[in-house]
């Protein structure tokens, strides 16, 4: 498995923790305390970042090409899935009121810091994402 790889698959599964102990902190806290304390349960979704320190903990591999077309290609492909999911999920953020509620719907300035926080984890997880599934599950003659 190369570095990228490696890097990918710590981004997935600290964005995967992190939403999924925000989503069950949230829940919990919405039956016990009520709505407007319960919000304080998606600051579990803070350990997702932790996976922005993935390229600092993994070595580079010294000795050998570290970066070719095939890499450069797998990154372009990866980048524009990521932007592309991302640019959907802003849509329908800020249009899924307006589809639901009707016309007369709005969306609170208020909201506008989570759209962007989502936003920015669905491009690194779906990012990481395509690189997992692009470079293959099993390495195919890379070593380990």
């Amino acid at each position: 498995m190369n570095r990228p790889q490696k890097i990918a698959w710590c981004l997935v599964i600290a964005i995967s923790m992190g939403v999924i102990a925000g989503g069950v902190a949230f829940g919990v806290l919405y039956f016990t305390v009520g709505m407007p304390k319960a919000a304080a349960g998606f600051g579990f979704v803070g350990i997702a970042w932790l996976g922005g320190f993935a390229p600092l903990l993994i070595k580079k591999d010294k000795g050998s090409v570290t970066f070719d077309e095939r890499d450069r290609l797998i990154k372009r492909r990866a980048a524009l899935a990521g932007f592309g999911t991302s640019y959907l999920f802003v849509g329908l953020a800020c249009m899924l009121p307006f589809f639901i509620l009707g016309p007369k719907a709005s969306i609170s300035v208020s909201w506008l810091p989570e759209i962007f926080i989502g936003a920015a984890l669905v491009v690194f997880f779906v990012h990481s994402v395509a690189v997992i599934v692009q470079y293959g599950r099993g390495g195919k003659g890379e070593k380990s």
